[in-house]
């Protein structure tokens, strides 16, 4: 690589560094506002979060595995585990959860500005620690929580594929389940789903993840 082509890409990396940076304190701030106007949010997990449905309601959406994350980067996560662990949790207990627990008994108090309490929580099957996490939220704040059954290979070396019985099966089976989840979010906002709404933020999602490809 010749000077030029180190000295462009240096500079594309320091202003997608910046404007990343510059992206993520608005999240946060967005947040804070919402926590402090005492509003709920939807809390999701970055697997399968299902963001593009619940922002087609206008749902704040919380990552709780990015909250965690970032008590680390920020130096305090160690103050946030232990009080969790006063409160009763393992130190066997996964650190993103007991993070999270600690910015719950908090009242939402982070290094990153207030983060809002859930009035909804949507999680797939993806991971057992999804389902144990949601239900601390569940008895904390005594919300709904939506699991969306994910189903998995029957046997080992078999795949389904577009047109397999199998699979269109399997495809009826989760968009009955994400009608029922429309269905919730229709009751706790008082809004109708918007099809054409729903188009726009699949559009956005699509159009990022096409960007993030290319710069793979």
């Amino acid at each position: 690589m010749d000077k030029q082509n180190a000295d462009d890409r240096a500079a594309i990396v320091g202003r997608g560094n910046k404007d990343g940076a510059a992206l993520f304190r608005t999240w946060f701030q967005d947040l804070t506002q919402v926590a402090e106007n005492d509003g709920r949010a939807a809390y999701v997990f970055v697997m399968g979060s299902l963001n593009e449905i619940l922002k087609t309601f206008d749902f704040p959406v919380v990552f709780p595995e990015i909250n965690s994350l970032q008590t680390a980067v920020r130096k305090v996560a160690g103050d946030y585990l232990s009080e969790a662990e006063d409160y009763g949790y393992s130190p066997d207990i996964c650190g993103y959860v007991k993070a999270d627990v600690g910015t719950q008994l908090r009242q939402g108090e982070h290094p990153m500005g207030r983060i809002p309490r859930p009035g909804i929580a949507v999680l797939t099957n993806a991971c057992n620690t999804y389902i144990k996490w949601a239900e601390i939220w569940e008895r904390i704040h005594k919300i709904p929580v939506v699991t969306i059954d994910i189903p998995g290979t029957r046997e080992g070396g078999k795949l389904t594929f577009p047109g397999d019985r199998d699979f269109e099966n399997d495809k009826k089976y989760v968009a009955a389940q994400l009608r029922e989840l429309i269905t919730t979010c229709e009751e706790m906002t008082g809004k109708k789903f918007d099809i054409d709404k729903f188009r726009e933020v699949l559009g956005y999602a699509n159009d990022m993840s096409v960007a993030w490809k290319r710069i793979l």
